[in-house]
């Protein structure tokens, strides 16, 4: 038996936890599923798995063996979807993204005109402002607001930018004033977003220098989606991405609050875990995504 075909079905072993199961993905019975890891085992030398009747456990040597077996498959099964997708009249498969909450609807909105024309291509995407490890996740592309990036263990590319402003409802700003000077914020309710890598501050340029901005915050929420509905909400005033806030303003739903402090400008970035046997389906994408947020997310 091919000891790549064993390699492979002892990684779906692992991961689908029992032999049975395994042998149901691949449409096999269970008992040919034990021959085929005696017999990599026999050609190994050594055991793999520790199994009785009710449990499985992968041995030391089986975990290294299993992470080292799953590089290998992922690669091969890279290198060529690669070199066939590339040949295809309807590239297909599945891409796996991350992105912050509030990137959500531009994101979706460029995946419906992407798809239009590559309908066969699939998203599952996961939206969250936590930092993502994308090998661990098996995540193809993740998306990241940073004015620096630090991480140089992934591949980025620059899709565009944005820049910060400070934003509150007409309701609020009607009921409570418009602070004139950045002192005044003293003054109002500010909410937070918490989950803000940049930790419990504003970092804010103000009279010609940078400042750590705190107060005791009238809120913290954890998400971009929950900061915009509380700001429309008239509950305060904010720091939100100005990507995120213009269709907000365009429906008079929030109003700028100019000339109190000045921000630097961030970078959008895709970032990825590497170029080596990209498949031709995120190729496609990533060249539709920069021409895309050319188009529609500049400032």
């Amino acid at each position: 038996m091919d000891k790549y075909k064993n390699m492979q079905l002892f990684c779906t072993v692992v991961e689908k936890g029992s032999f049975a199961k395994a042998a149901k993905a691949i449409g096999v019975t269970p008992a040919i599923v034990g021959r085929r890891i005696a017999d990599l085992e026999n050609d190994l030398g050594f055991v793999l798995l520790n199994r009785t009747t009710r449990s499985m456990q992968l041995t030391p040597g089986g975990k290294d063996y299993y992470q080292g077996a799953k590089r290998i498959v992922e690669d091969i099964n890279r290198l060529e979807d690669s070199l066939s997708s590339d040949h295809q009249h309807n590239p297909s498969g599945l891409i796996r993204l991350s992105a912050p909450d509030g990137l959500g609807p531009l994101l979706l909105e460029s995946i419906r005109v992407f798809r239009q024309s590559y309908p066969n291509i699939r998203f599952d995407i996961m939206l969250s402002n936590s930092q993502t490890n994308l090998i661990e996740e098996e995540i193809d592309l993740s998306f990241r607001l940073s004015f620096d990036l630090q991480d140089s263990s992934y591949i980025a590319t620059k899709l565009g930018t944005s820049s910060f402003g400070l934003y509150a409802s007409p309701l609020y700003l009607d009921s409570n004033g418009r602070p004139e000077h950045f002192s005044e914020l003293e003054n109002h309710d500010c909410i937070h977003m918490g989950s803000s890598r940049y930790g419990d501050a504003w970092n804010l340029h103000v009279d010609g220098k940078n400042i750590t901005y705190r107060q005791p915050w009238a809120m913290v929420v954890s998400s971009t989606t929950a900061l915009i509905q509380a700001l429309v909400s008239g509950m305060g005033i904010g720091v939100v991405p100005t990507l995120f806030a213009r269709e907000y303003v365009e429906q008079k739903k929030l109003s700028a609050l100019p000339g109190l402090t000045q921000f630097p400008e961030v970078g959008i970035y895709g970032m990825y875990p590497t170029r080596k046997h990209m498949p031709y389906r995120m190729t496609l994408f990533l060249g539709f995504l920069k021409a895309w947020f050319e188009e529609n997310v500049g400032e």
